[in-house]
């Protein structure tokens, strides 16, 4: 089974929790039109958001602390990395349950190709694999922005055979974060779940193979009001047509802030 994992940050640092599952809830519309449905998608998170959602998602609900007493999205990245990892971490765990072959990590707010678990599921490479081709939108924008090195600019990128991930043995169910903080290497929390930059050369200097998707697969989005980053995007030059809006369930003319 494909399985893909995604965290909501903390109550505590966010503008609107109300927001956040808004966004959410576009998201997984998106994720959950996949071609192929041997997948299951799993939401952690301190507060199960007020969204209907398909048979194929499941919140596992933490008790973890907010990374920073800080009351809105920009809390450092040090901060995030620790919080994305740990809550990460979580996800993987949960997941044995499921037998999982693949896993893929996404961020809340973004929008992935319906083809992700139907090519994976036709490759005989037992690799991991990379978005290097995306897109990137800028909020209220009326056209996209073609991405390269896109696995290297959003988190939204990044597929692992589940046996390449170090998951502690010790942890068994329900971790809690000082657990999750004793048995986890914190460069490997922060780097590896808990970022996406240095992710995929890590796990190449240690003999894992990574190849790249061989299409856009995935719309990264900017400018939403709870981006931790709070970057804007360029404004596009690339028409979102009809084919994009089906595979990736991506219709901008419906989001609002």
């Amino acid at each position: 089974m494909f399985i893909f994992i995604t965290s909501l940050k903390h109550p505590k640092n966010c503008y609107s929790y109300e927001r956040v599952g808004y966004l959410l809830d576009k998201t997984l519309q998106s994720v959950c039109q996949q071609t192929d449905i041997d997948f299951k998608v799993l939401v952690v998170c301190n507060q199960i958001p007020d969204i209907k959602v398909s048979q194929h998602v499941e919140f596992i609900e933490v008790d973890f602390p907010a990374p920073s007493h800080l009351d809105h999205p920009h809390t450092g990245m040090d901060a995030i990395r620790v919080d994305r990892g740990s809550n990460r971490m979580a996800g993987l765990i949960y997941a044995r349950r499921y037998d999982p072959l693949f896993i893929m990590f996404f961020d809340a707010d973004d929008f992935i190709s319906n083809q992700i678990v139907e090519f994976v599921a036709g490759q005989t490479v037992q690799s991991g694999w990379y978005i290097d081709s995306g897109y990137q939108y800028q909020f209220g924008d009326s056209r996209l922005t073609h991405l390269p090195d896109f696995y290297f600019h959003c988190g939204t990128s990044l597929i692992y055979p589940y046996r390449m991930l170090d998951i502690p043995e010790a942890i068994i169910k329900n971790p809690d974060f000082l657990s999750i903080q004793q048995h986890t290497d914190g460069k490997y929390l922060k780097h590896v779940l808990g970022s996406h930059r240095l992710s995929v050369s890590i796990h190449q200097s240690q003999g894992h193979a990574f190849n790249p998707v061989p299409f856009p697969a995935a719309i990264w989005m900017l400018g939403n009001g709870e981006n931790h980053s709070g970057k804007k995007g360029k404004l596009g030059d690339l028409p979102i047509n009809k084919e994009i809006c089906d595979e990736f369930s991506f219709y901008p003319e419906q989001l609002s802030l």
